[in-house]
């Protein structure tokens, strides 16, 4: 079982680590390298503007294949603050579900959508009312076209960074091999037999550095109804 560990007691020892941190009461994904904490800004560079200072405490968890997460940092302040969150969430979703009918996206639907929610706060697409959530999940029903886009919006954001995270993964891997195939290319230039040869490696060269990835996109998910409105 993983737990908040006191920077004041103990560090990492490996070269390059991802945690969670706490600072000023709040997690925040990071790398440890070289003694220095650094926060995760979407890239595998550890820049100078990243640093992060006043870290606390640190959780060994690798944030990019694991799925646990705390639900707070540690200390009185860090436990207050979730509690005031989980309260203020709650507090808009009754308000959202006690509106009037008369009052913006209130239609109620004849098949209500359904979301799973795990303890890390992860939305899915759930199964039919009907069907009770999987163990250790939260099913959320939406009764109106407005709470069921407002879920579908949260569930797009999270896929959204997910898919980013996979593509940047693929890309430091393949990064690799694209670097040494250049090399080994420019290597071939450089001992060419004969100036034919030479220019067919070199043309090869500008249209490899000129292609683009065909596996580069972004991915969006819709539920049926938004993706029959937006005409998809």
């Amino acid at each position: 079982m993983t737990k908040w560990i006191k920077v004041d007691k103990q560090m990492p020892d490996a070269e390059t680590l991802r945690a969670v941190v706490s600072v000023h009461g709040g997690e925040r994904r990071a790398w440890f390298s070289k003694g220095q904490w650094y926060e995760y800004d979407g890239t595998f560079f550890l820049t100078e503007k990243n640093k992060i200072d006043g870290v606390t405490h640190w959780l060994p968890i690798d944030w990019m294949t694991s799925k646990e997460w705390p639900q707070y940092a540690p200390g009185l302040r860090s436990r207050l603050r979730y509690f005031w969150q989980r309260l203020i969430y709650g507090a808009q979703d009754m308000a959202y579900d006690l509106r009037p009918n008369g009052w913006g996206k209130t239609a109620q639907m004849s098949k209500k959508p359904v979301f799973y929610k795990d303890s890390s706060g992860k939305i899915m697409s759930g199964m039919p009312e009907s069907i009770p959530a999987p163990k250790g999940y939260e099913k959320i029903v939406c009764g109106s076209a407005l709470e069921a886009e407002r879920y579908s919006s949260m569930q797009r954001q999270q896929e959204r960074f997910e898919h980013r995270a996979e593509q940047e993964r693929r890309g430091a891997i393949e990064a690799e091999f694209i670097g040494q195939i250049r090399s080994d290319r420019r290597t071939l230039i450089a001992n060419a037999r004969n100036n034919r040869n030479r220019d067919f490696l070199r043309r090869a060269e500008e249209m490899s550095a000129g292609r683009q990835d065909p596996t580069a996109y972004e991915r969006e998910s819709h539920l049926h109804a938004e993706a029959f409105e937006d005409r998809h």
